[in-house]
């Protein structure tokens, strides 16, 4: 069986959250470089987290059809599970330790071929039974190909805003 071969990437993200505490809502876009595979049952898309103060956070996407987990491991990890009207339990590592959440996605679209793709996700989460945000999420991924191969190592444009 041949090895699945890794094509740089560039990958663009945006999302909001939306809280119960409006102080905590906020956007964020974010450009870096990343890596996708093909697999046998869809694409796996990976990039360092340039926002994490732990240098080696890295994220990673399973894109299965309709289905996408996210895992994230680092500092904090935590695992998530996108597939649309379907509750997820998911783990995830808060600043007080390790939680459990429930994750809910309204909407989850993702089309990726060997260019790229894009992936876009609705959900809420929920913590003991109480829902604790919403957010959307738009991931573009595109072939590191043309004038612009990569954003230069090390460096990422990331822009957090809060919203109230």
């Amino acid at each position: 069986m041949p090895t699945p071969r890794k094509r740089d990437v560039i990958i663009s993200i945006q999302g909001c959250r939306f809280s119960p505490n409006p102080s905590d809502n906020h956007l964020v876009d974010v450009v870096t470089n990343g890596s996708m595979v093909k697999h046998p049952q869809g694409y796996t898309v990976s990039y360092r987290e340039p926002f994490d103060r732990d240098e080696g956070a890295q994220t990673t996407l399973l894109v299965e059809g309709g289905r996408v987990t996210m895992l994230r491991s680092g500092s904090k990890n935590s695992q998530m599970v996108f597939e649309e009207g379907r509750r997820h339990v998911s783990y995830y590592d808060a600043e007080d330790g390790p939680v459990t959440v429930g994750v809910t996605a309204s909407r989850v679209a993702a089309e990726i071929g060997k260019e790229g793709g894009r992936i876009e996700v609705d959900y809420g989460i929920e913590i003991a039974g109480n829902l604790a945000e919403e957010s959307y999420v738009s991931i573009d991924i595109r072939a590191a190909t043309g004038p612009w191969l990569t954003v230069p190592d090390g460096i990422s444009v990331y822009r957090d805003t809060f919203i109230n």
